[in-house]
């Protein structure tokens, strides 16, 4: 049979198209490997993962301040680590009213309770965009949340997320002979190029990472957009997830901004977020049995101050004059307290209570607040 010129013609341009082809696939797989092989081989410029830009101080709004409105109040809620049954008994308890009410949280939203309820802890604080700061809890899950957006970025970054997620449903990162299981099958799996994208001291599958893993970017927004200290200058008042304090002159409005912005421990976001005691030798620790606590420090220089308070559940309930600690162990299954300030927490009626406080929550107590204010902390039960 005859091949005439033209049908020569057209099989070479086939077979010319084809080559072109399998070249252009070969040349562009090559590349891609060469690429993915120089991101694993060259030291990891990680990007920010802290999210701390443009939020360190942020102004409570005047109109939050029940100071001419005696129906409005301010209600201040400590650590809350996902317990979202005790957070609606303790706000049935306070009978909250959104539409009078501004609630404001001290940070650590979520990580102890089950996933579920820190979703719906977050859920809750997000769509009503609530007032409060970071804690430590906050921040590791920013932290991870940004990590996992950077990888789901890189190529292939989005399968190896789904490989652990698949392989290793229930693991828990956070403990040393689970975390080993899941190291060695990284180092032996085809995956182990991934490694290097870790952060050096962060662990997968742990609590924190779970919960980054299921937010919304809502959420993520959300607990982004938490600055590490909330200031109502009007109304004296600094809430921090360590600690919260408010004062009464005019001139203590720039001794607060200068403590705050002038002291380099106090720009330290670690700090902020994890002092509980300082040392012997002044370093802050997370720790509330090493050293001095960071209260008791407090109020052994600010005797002329009106008041602060802050969060330590390893000490419980911890009201002082001139300190509030409102963590109270909720997770540990003992109970969720808040504060609760209205028009008389501002009045200039003068209340009398002991200078040292230190106890177990009961459900509801009033206490000195500021200069010659009242308070009251109520509690609810955690189960």
């Amino acid at each position: 049979m005859a091949i005439s010129s033209g049908d020569g013609l057209r099989t070479c341009f086939s077979f010319g198209v084809l080559v072109f082809f399998l070249t252009f696939v070969f040349v562009t797989g090559v590349l891609q490997e060469i690429k993915k092989n120089r991101t694993f081989n060259q030291k990891i410029d990680f990007p920010d993962f802290g999210h701390y830009n443009g939020n360190f101080i942020k102004s409570i709004p005047d109109s939050v301040l029940p100071i001419d409105d005696q129906d409005k109040r301010i209600i201040a809620i400590g650590d809350i680590h996902g317990m979202n049954s005790s957070l609606t008994d303790l706000l049935d308890e306070i009978q909250y009213d959104s539409e009078r009410d501004s609630l404001i949280h001290v940070g650590d939203l979520e990580t102890r309770a089950t996933i579920h309820d820190s979703i719906d802890v977050l859920s809750f604080m997000s769509s009503k965009r609530l007032l409060g700061v970071r804690g430590n809890n906050d921040q590791k899950v920013i932290e991870w949340r940004a990590w996992m957006n950077w990888i789901l970025s890189l190529p292939g970054g989005q399968e190896w997320l789904s490989i652990m997620d698949k392989r290793w449903p229930n693991l828990d990162g956070d403990k040393r002979l689970q975390r080993t299981e899941l190291e060695k099958w990284v180092e032996t799996s085809k995956y182990a190029s991934w490694k290097k994208m870790v952060p050096t001291g962060w662990h997968p599958l742990g609590k924190h990472y779970r919960v980054a893993r299921a937010m919304s970017p809502e959420h993520f927004e959300y607990l982004s957009s938490l600055p590490l200290v909330l200031r109502s200058p009007n109304g004296h008042m600094v809430f921090v997830h360590a600690d919260d304090h408010h004062d009464v002159a005019k001139l203590r409005n720039l001794q607060e901004l200068a403590v705050l912005t002038e002291i380099p421990e106090n720009k330290d976001p670690w700090t902020l977020t994890n002092i509980k005691s300082v040392t012997d030798t002044g370093i802050a620790s997370p720790s509330p049995k090493r050293g001095t606590p960071w209260s008791q420090l407090w109020n052994d220089t600010m005797s002329k101050c009106s008041g602060n308070s802050g969060t330590d559940a390893g000490r419980g309930l911890d009201i002082k004059r001139w300190s509030i600690g409102l963590d109270t162990g909720c997770s540990y299954g003992r109970q969720l307290s808040a504060i609760v300030l209205n028009g008389n927490s501002f009045s200039s009626a003068t209340h009398q209570l002991g200078d040292n406080i230190h106890t177990e929550a009961p459900s509801s107590q009033d206490i000195v607040f500021g200069d010659n204010g009242q308070a009251r902390i109520v509690s609810v039960s955690c189960a």
